[in-house]
């Protein structure tokens, strides 16, 4: 139960914090490209989440009993959870939106293809979305990984 709520929670936050830095900080009008973006990041930091609690378990199980180590683990995969996830999501539309282009059977084309859209997706990703969370959400992520490091019971191993 507490990794679900952690995740809907982490989800709300990042959702909330580009919906701020998109339509407040840069003036833009909601729209259905917006909201598209905003369903993307809500749903790769949801699952983002869910897959950090498990990997930040595993990560700190050895020494469970050292809150630095719970809180170092949840740092890591935070982050690269919910931007990994996200980062794959949009790829996906990417794709999707570059298909009727692309090669249609399995080939090395296809496979170029692919690889190429993953990097570019990838590269665009990075960039926006550095520039646009990195200042806000440094704050978020510590206290998401305190929270975590301070919930998780203490297990002497």
């Amino acid at each position: 139960m507490r990794p679900l709520v952690f995740a809907i929670v982490w989800a709300s936050v990042m959702t909330a914090a580009v919906a701020v830095l998109t339509l407040g900080l840069r003036a833009e009008a909601v729209s259905g490209r917006t909201l598209a973006v905003l369903l993307v990041f809500a749903t790769g930091s949801l699952i983002g989440a869910l897959l950090a609690w498990l990997a930040a378990r595993v990560l700190s199980w050895p020494r469970r009993h050292r809150i630095a180590a719970r809180f170092a683990a949840m740092v890591i995969t935070l982050s690269l959870g919910t931007a990994g996830i996200t980062a794959f999501l949009f790829f996906l539309q990417l794709r999707i939106y570059y298909l009727p282009w692309h090669a249609n059977e399995i080939s090395a084309q296809m496979f170029w293809e692919t690889i190429f859209t993953a990097a570019g997706t990838a590269y665009i990703f990075g960039v926006m979305s550095a520039r646009l969370l990195l200042p806000v959400m440094l704050l978020p992520l510590f206290a998401a990984a305190w929270f975590f490091a301070r919930i998780e019971p203490d297990v002497r191993v």
